[in-house]
């Protein structure tokens, strides 16, 4: 997974990507990511709570790329979660946001605006330990990116973490 990951990442830098957008409904990609990583946080006794509008919310996106943004973000809000993990999708004007929120330790201020950068780890402790890389931020990132959007992180309301991807 480490090699895939690193030269995923090293296309993305190069724009080596065959990246064709096409209309997808965020609100479909979110609930089949979340649907399918739900058994695996269960097993790690982390609720998955998914919030998406009535509406749809169609951004240019490739949709397998899509999902695994939706996945980097849910597996590694597993990982920092205590109990729950909460994924929403919503509409803002013509862009829609995907957000994920781990009732974790939060991400130390100065953390924030590093926390997709490659490779960094952060100094937030874990609940659990996973397969990861160091790499699975950094790809949404540049995955965000490549399809015309951005991902940041914010602190979650009531404690913990929150990542934004707007497409």
């Amino acid at each position: 997974a480490e090699f895939a990951d690193l030269l995923d990442l090293a296309r993305l830098r190069a724009r080596a990507f065959a990246l064709t957008p096409q209309p997808v409904d965020l609100r479909d990609v979110a609930t089949g990511t979340a649907e399918a990583l739900r058994p695996e946080l269960a097993d790690a006794g982390v609720t998955l709570e998914l919030t998406v509008p009535d509406d749809p919310v169609v951004v240019e996106a490739v949709g397998d790329r899509l999902a695994q943004i939706a996945a980097n973000l849910i597996e590694n809000a597993g990982r920092h979660a205590i109990l729950g993990v909460r994924v929403a999708v919503t509409a803002e004007g013509d862009r829609g946001v995907l957000t994920v929120d781990d009732d974790g330790p939060g991400i130390p201020g100065e953390e924030t605006a590093r926390v997709f950068d490659r490779l960094y780890t952060s100094a937030r402790p874990t609940a659990r330990t996973g397969p990861g890389t160091g790499l699975g931020l950094a790809i949404v990132r540049e995955l965000a990116r490549a399809m015309g959007g951005d991902a940041e992180a914010h602190d979650a309301p009531g404690g913990g973490a929150r990542l934004v991807v707007h497409l």
